[in-house]
């Protein structure tokens, strides 16, 4: 029985995103709330990743202050912990977040080469 080859239908585009914090709210008061053994006097918060699929997953990617001095690791290289969580929804994200800012593109053409003609 020959099957038919599927067709992948979907496109990937890819960018970057800010965010601005609520004023009196930091990055790391996120981070001591949300993630699990998470403290800022042992780690330095250095990236957040967000899985939006069958499931939300958010990792943090955190500088262990303790541990720099160490040699398990290449001498160019930080030692960051690595934190998970999956039971977090929006509701506990948004009150930190004052505004955010994305764009994304199909990776076709750079951003950089682009000039808006109807100003």
């Amino acid at each position: 029985m020959n099957k038919e080859p599927e067709i992948d239908n979907e496109q990937n585009i890819t960018g970057y995103l800010s965010l601005t914090l609520c004023r009196g709210k930091t990055f790391n008061d996120f981070c001591e709330k949300n993630f699990t053994n998470y403290n800022a006097e042992q780690f330095d918060a250095i990236a957040i990743r967000v899985l939006y699929g069958k499931e939300i997953i958010m990792t943090l990617y955190a500088l262990d202050k303790l541990r720099q001095a160490g040699t398990n690791y290449g001498i160019n290289k930080l030692p960051v912990k690595k934190f998970k969580i999956t039971k977090l929804s929006f509701d506990e994200v948004l009150p930190f977040i004052k505004e955010f800012n994305f764009t994304l593109t199909t990776g076709n053409y750079t951003l950089e080469d682009m000039e808006v003609i109807n100003k």
